[in-house]
C-alpha cells in the first residue's frame, strides 16, 4: 500500500514540475509577443519582466539633454501633445542634420514624431517645432542651452 502512495506522490511530484515549466514558457512567450508590437523591431530580450534593466531611469548619456516642442510667435514653449492636428513644412521623422547637436531621448523623439504624423491636418497657428536643449550640471538646475528648428507648422488646438 505504501508503494502505491510513494508512487501516487512522485507522479503528483511529476506533474507540478511540468505545470511549472509550462507556465514559465508561456510567460516567456507572452513577453516577446507583446515585445513584438513595437515599432522598428525594438523587442530586447532584457525587457523580460522581471529581468528588465529600466534604461530609462538611467543618467543621461550626454551633459545636455533635448526635447521637441512647440514655440509660438510670442516665444512662448507648449508640448506637443497639447495641440490636436498638425501641417508642417518638413516630415518629422528623424533629428534633422541642422539639429546635429541635439541630443534628444530616442524613444520620447519617436513618440512625439508617431503623435505628429498620427495628427496631421489643416492648423490655423503658425508655429515653430523645435529641439530645446538644457545643459545638465551635477546638484544645480538644468539650463537654457539652445532651440534648433526643425520645422515651421501650422496648428489647431
Amino acid at each position: 500500500m505504501s508503494e502505491r502512495v510513494n508512487r501516487a506522490q512522485e507522479e503528483a511530484g511529476g506533474y507540478e514540475r511540468r505545470f511549472g515549466v509550462l507556465c514559465a514558457l508561456g510567460y516567456v512567450l507572452l513577453s516577446w509577443a507583446f515585445r513584438f508590437d513595437m515599432p522598428l523591431g525594438e523587442q530586447i530580450a532584457s525587457l523580460i519582466y522581471p529581468l528588465d534593466t529600466f534604461s530609462m531611469y538611467a543618467q543621461a548619456p550626454t551633459p545636455q539633454v533635448s526635447h521637441l516642442l512647440i514655440r509660438d510667435a510670442e516665444g512662448t514653449v507648449y508640448p506637443v501633445t497639447a495641440f490636436r492636428s498638425f501641417d508642417c513644412d518638413e516630415p518629422v521623422t528623424a533629428v534633422p542634420t541642422r539639429c546635429s547637436e541635439s541630443r534628444p531621448i530616442n524613444y520620447l523623439f519617436a513618440d512625439l514624431a508617431r503623435h505628429i504624423e498620427r495628427h496631421r491636418g489643416a492648423g490655423t497657428e503658425d508655429v515653430a517645432l523645435v529641439l530645446r536643449t538644457w545643459s545638465l550640471r551635477s546638484g544645480a538646475p538644468a539650463t537654457l542651452a539652445s532651440d534648433c528648428m526643425v520645422s515651421h507648422c501650422r496648428v489647431a488646438r
